[in-house]
């Protein structure tokens, strides 16, 4: 069968290649991108259908007489304004879209079922009393200030907050990579994590990319989000406070203060005063079951230590993140990874629906990122309903 050649634009070509890494297409159709700028050649569309899967655009975006103009809300509430924050990656863009989705269908389930609106939604909006807005958050989820003692380590402090979000009907989903496809690695350089206010179904996405200590402030960030009732996109590394809107610094010191409260901090400080100061950062850390750097911020807050030797700490942080990750082992248990990922409301909501008749199979393959063969798996270890 003859090749069939496609009418690219070349506007559309270029916007495709600054949509994604050269590397990640290939000697071979850059070569062929190159011809197709310069006029010599013309593409097939096999060879653009190939340009599509390679960049993950939509084949549909390179038949456009200008490149598409997508328009992403959740961009204008970064918490650092960057150049790669205002150019999204695909995988960033995948993702928001795949939340959107879900949080699309858990809104109009929760209205179809005659739930209420969220009374924590906003609750403190406008609001920039730390104190308060801590208290609230305390009162509204029943957390005792020494929470953390009642868990044994980070991973287990993380789903002991997830519990208490899911109980008041926050959906909570996490992953490191798009969909299921190992290939798109979610970059925690461009987002930790990031939430989707609404008054039914609030939703936090977390980055399982992110170290576990990361992990847990992110989840703490967005709690607060919420209570304030605006979106967020957070993509603060380094805790950048010169970059930083208000707001930021409330979610920040508010998740801190939830984390480590102030009174406690203060004693632990002092009853470990007799360490060397990273030892002392990273015995109190295990304490309250959080990363090194939250413990060297409320450090530098109560100027318990310098800006430097606070930076010194986020620096040996990320050195450490980095240096785990390059030797960590791939694998793992493939229904562990797939349980992390997902909201129990929501997968209990899902097969609710599908009990009803109102949900088919294929919409909850497609909203989980399961098939046939796993979804039962999936759900039953989330506490889905049977059939």
């Amino acid at each position: 069968m003859p090749a069939i050649n496609v009418n690219i634009q070349p506007e559309v070509i270029h916007w495709a290649l600054s949509q994604t890494q050269e590397s990640k297409l290939g000697d071979k159709l850059m070569k062929n991108i190159k011809h197709w700028l310069d006029g010599t050649k013309t593409p097939t569309f096999n060879q653009i259908e190939d340009f599509s899967k390679k960049s993950n655009i939509p084949l549909g975006y390179f038949f456009l007489q200008t490149p598409p103009k997508e328009y992403i809300p959740l961009l204008e509430y970064r918490t650092v304004d960057s150049i790669q924050s205002a150019n999204p990656s695909r995988n960033l863009i995948d993702t928001i879209h795949e939340m959107e989705a879900v949080q699309d269908w858990m809104i109009s389930y929760r209205k179809d079922m005659g739930f209420d609106v969220l009374p924590i939604v906003g609750s403190m909006k406008g609001s920039t009393d730390i104190t308060a807005i801590v208290d609230k958050i305390r009162a509204d989820l029943e957390l005792d200030k020494a929470w953390f003692e009642k868990c044994n380590n980070i991973p287990n402090a993380f789903n002991y907050m997830r519990g208490l979000l899911e109980e008041n009907g926050i959906v909570v989903m996490m992953n490191g990579v798009v969909n299921k496809n190992t290939h798109r690695a979610l970059n925690v350089e461009e987002f930790r994590a990031f939430t989707l206010v609404n008054e039914w179904a609030p939703l936090i996405f977390i980055n399982a990319a992110d170290s576990q200590g990361a992990r847990l402030f992110s989840l703490f960030h967005e709690i607060v989000h919420i209570w304030l009732g605006e979106d967020d996109l957070y993509n603060d590394v380094r805790n950048s406070p010169d970059s930083m809107k208000q707001i930021e610094f409330i979610c920040n010191a508010v998740a801190g203060e939830l984390m480590v409260p102030q009174k406690i901090f203060l004693y632990k400080w002092n009853q470990t005063a007799a360490e060397d100061l990273f030892q002392r950062i990273k015995t109190i850390s295990k304490y309250f079951l959080c990363s090194e750097i939250v413990i060297a911020r409320k450090a530098l807050d109560n100027k318990k230590i310098t800006k430097s030797a606070y930076d010194q700490i986020v620096e040996n942080a990320l050195n450490a993140y980095k240096a785990a990750k390059e030797n960590k082992e791939s694998g793992g248990n493939y229904y562990n990874t797939m349980t992390s990922r997902l909201d129990r409301c929501f997968i209990r909501a899902l097969c609710e629906s599908i009990n009803m008749g109102r949900t088919s199979y294929t919409e909850a393959y497609r909203l989980t990122n399961t098939s046939r063969k796993t979804f039962s798996e999936v759900a039953d270890r989330l506490g889905g309903a049977e059939w």
